[in-house]
């Protein structure tokens, strides 16, 4: 019990820490000064909803394991929020938020609830574990349909016609010239000859914007530090949510500042690729595991550790499988719970145009069902 009690203090002080680092670092955007009194607002709204939605839970659920009274952990969660978000006025890119105060705190009540009411549903009679089990495998497969559907390429009507280098709000200008772009059919390359800029930029920046007759962004081909990158369009922005970009990390590492080089993109049989001068890179596209993207895209980090947090998103949605089909007892429910799955990871790439699922994402939704399957029971 003593040593239960040590690892929810822990889990309180990680989950304290992990909000601070979150919440109180700056950032390079520029923002009004002044309080928003807005729930969310933004051109990513709904994503920043989900993210303050899911940021206290941890805190919330460790509080009640430490011992904590719900109302009272609820009212810490509550503290911090307002303590974070009245810092937030002094740093640079920050903005304080009444609504961000009223989803941290409904966050924490959520996390609270979690443990306050786990006897009724995680240790549950064998029928009901096993339909839990089903649902479960349901919403995961739907929201992997739902990744595809909002990350899959809308193509407007031609004609088209390209900018060079705009300098947009959110996004970084790129300093060099491009000296031609061409864009042919669908499917053709984007091309472009450029100059290189003196210093690469620090964030993502235009190259070539391939634009319809509305001034809808079809393709945005752009630099970020030494890496290519590539944004479609999708109905990811419409809905609010994180825009993840495709990238070739590194593409540029050779090119020395006023160098002149050709970058191309375009759409292969398995994917997409880039390529700068003779060097080449394909297969580059979206997958099941890509879904916690449109919620925060890290875009700076490194390749691994993007498919590290795949293969954890998918263990995340299949770990409850697995623990209810191990207490369904031996009913066909729970072969359907774990066949619903695979038939997923199987089928919604084909049916949304995702990329065929990876081994380490097919590696998550295993350690999901197997730990899930082994975790320990209690009541």
């Amino acid at each position: 019990m003593i040593r239960r009690n040590q690892y929810a203090i822990l889990a309180v002080a990680l989950s304290t820490l992990g909000i601070l680092i979150a919440t109180l670092h700056a950032s390079g955007t520029k923002l009004p000064p002044g309080w928003s009194f807005t729930l969310t607002s933004g051109e990513a709204a709904l994503a920043e909803l989900i993210e303050n939605l899911l940021l206290f839970i941890p805190l919330g659920a460790s509080l009640v394991l430490a011992g904590v009274r719900p109302l009272r952990a609820i009212a810490i969660g509550f503290g911090l929020s307002f303590s974070v978000e009245f810092l937030q006025q002094w740093i640079p890119g920050r903005d304080p938020s009444t609504g961000d105060i009223i989803t941290n705190t409904a966050s924490t009540a959520i996390g609270v609830a979690l443990v306050v009411f786990a006897p009724r549903w995680l240790w549950v009679p064998p029928r009901r574990a096993a339909w839990q089990a089903l649902a479960t495998a349901a919403l995961a497969v739907l929201v992997w349909l739902g990744t595809g559907a909002v990350l899959r390429p809308i193509v407007p009507d031609p004609p088209y016609h390209e900018v060079s280098t705009p300098n947009w709000t959110w996004w970084g200008h790129y300093k060099g010239k491009v000296l031609s772009a061409s864009y042919g059919p669908q499917g053709a390359p984007l091309r472009a000859t450029v100059v290189a800029a003196t210093s690469p930029p620090g964030r993502a920046s235009p190259l070539v914007v391939i634009l319809d007759p509305r001034d809808t962004r079809v393709l945005i081909f752009g630099v970020d530090g030494s890496d290519l990158t590539l944004d479609y369009y999708m109905r990811a922005p419409s809905l609010t949510l994180e825009q993840p970009d495709l990238r070739w990390r590194g593409a540029l590492a050779r090119v020395a500042p006023g160098d002149t080089f050709t970058a191309q993109t375009w759409r292969a049989a398995r994917g997409v690729c880039f390529s700068v001068n003779s060097a080449r890179a394909c297969g580059y596209g979206y997958t099941v595991g890509d879904g916690w993207k449109l919620i925060y895209y890290p875009e700076h980090f490194p390749d691994w550790l993007l498919g590290t947090i795949n293969m954890l998103w998918i263990t995340g949605w299949t770990i409850g499988i697995g623990y209810w089909a191990g207490r369904a007892g031996k009913t066909p429910v729970r072969v359907a719970a774990v066949a619903l799955i695979v038939g997923g990871l199987l089928l919604v790439p084909a049916l949304t145009q995702l990329e065929v699922t990876p081994v380490h994402e097919w590696l998550g939704a295993v350690l999901g069902l197997g730990i899930g399957y082994l975790w320990p029971q209690e009541a």
